[in-house]
């Protein structure tokens, strides 16, 4: 009885029923479209860093991080690198230098990282030559080549072809400089690492830097990232007195980008179910609020307050579980479609890149957060229903019948 009068209550006011659906199912939509685009936002930047900048785990001297002296190095690290390459769990390991210095050219100078590289390793690793835009990757037969972004071509007004000077402290703390050339130029998403780092060879630099045929970096990409864990164990087995750090060590603010996502995503929902939580309280307490008398004669003919209460909150129930799955539906195929596509907002490359992001995302969402979501919502119907089925609870049957 309850259900066919619940049912029935919600068609009497067609307009104003169809208006709560409507509400409820663009809510619904944007909440999950949301957390879908946010969540591909936080796996870009990821996926970047991981695959252009950190890869997966590092191995130093355990010294080296804290200034990043070349004296640190690793004396063993050819060997380690032949013998993490045998493992079925990586996808490619390479050896650098990592050098801190300066790049001068005749209109200035810069501060920079010089990454000294092994040229096919690293193009593996980090797929190098594809984010060229200029010029050509590394010459195997040619010396002092040098790499660098277009962001620092265009600050040291530079060309391809032209030279430049690069300085920097060998192991005795003495200062070394040689002339390169400039071989390609390089752009990626992300302006900051683009604005500190040039490439390379390591033959060109070892010596040089008074460490010839040494690493003081192993970089290791892995074939998927569930194996984080077990190969960074291994590893610590593998080289005990190695430093060993995954990427979410090196680069900490990506590791709370990740822990922080899933909250943001519920913060989003929660803000657009508050939202549609008013909208629908005022909602049904107006429906209430007009049927008085109606409610007045059903407790006069022996309908007792919890049998109302219940029909209440039933007709709250059914306006949102209706308003539930169009929206749910209408955010699935927006996402399928957006994944597929791709959002482009190449207008806002240059403030993406800024913070190290693609102006390019593809939206997803996980089973888990898709269920979490759908509780939510039904939370959210049921909080809404209580203030207007306690409002019905409250009248007094007297004045009611009156009205």
């Amino acid at each position: 009885m309850l259900l066919k009068i619940a049912s029935r209550n919600i068609w009497r006011n067609k307009k104003r029923s169809l208006t709560i659906i409507i509400a409820v199912s663009f809510g619904i939509w944007a909440g999950i479209f949301m957390a879908a685009f946010y969540n591909s936002v936080i796996e870009q930047r990821i996926k970047t860093a991981i695959t252009s900048e950190l890869s997966h785990i590092q191995l130093h001297h355990p010294e080296f991080r804290k200034d990043h002296e070349i004296k640190y190095y690793l004396s063993e690290g050819r060997k380690a690198i032949k013998e993490i390459r045998q493992d079925s769990l990586v996808k490619s390991v390479s050896g650098r230098i990592i050098l801190q210095g300066m790049i001068a050219s005749a209109v200035g100078s810069s501060g920079i990282t010089i990454n000294g590289v092994l040229p096919k390793e690293e193009n593996v690793l980090t797929q190098l030559s594809e984010k060229i835009i200029r010029g050509n990757y590394f010459n195997p037969k040619k010396t002092n080549e040098i790499i660098l972004s277009e962001r620092l071509r265009k600050k040291l007004k530079l060309n391809l072809h032209k030279k430049v000077i690069l300085t920097f402290q060998d192991i005795e703390g003495n200062l070394a400089s040689a002339a390169f050339r400039i071989k390609a130029i390089y752009k990626t998403v992300n302006a900051p690492y683009d604005d500190r780092n040039v490439f390379v060879k390591i033959n060109d630099v070892d010596s040089l830097a008074g460490i010839p045929n040494q690493v003081n970096e192993i970089a290791i990409l892995l074939k998927s990232s569930t194996s984080l864990e077990e190969s960074q164990t291994k590893l610590k087995r593998m080289f005990p007195e190695t430093e060993i750090q995954n990427w979410k060590e090196i680069a900490p603010e990506l590791g709370y980008t990740v822990s922080v996502g899933d909250k943001m995503m519920y913060i989003f929902m929660g803000i657009i179910l508050l939202a549609l939580c008013f909208g629908i309280v005022n909602t049904m307490l107006m429906a209430v609020l007009e049927r008085s008398r109606e409610i007045g004669m059903l407790m006069a003919l022996g309908m007792n307050k919890l049998k109302i209460f219940l029909m209440i909150v039933m007709e709250t129930f059914f306006l949102i579980l209706v308003g539930c799955p169009i929206g749910s539906v209408l955010a699935l195929v927006t996402i399928g479609i957006t994944h597929r596509t791709g959002i482009n907002l190449s207008q806002y490359s240059d403030a993406y890149s800024s913070f190290g992001f693609s102006s390019v995302f593809y939206p997803s969402l996980t089973a888990g957060q898709f269920g979490t979501m759908i509780l939510l919502v039904v939370i959210t119907a049921f909080v809404s229903a209580i203030f207007p089925a306690r409002k019905a609870l409250q009248m007094n049957l007297a004045e009611s019948l009156k009205k």
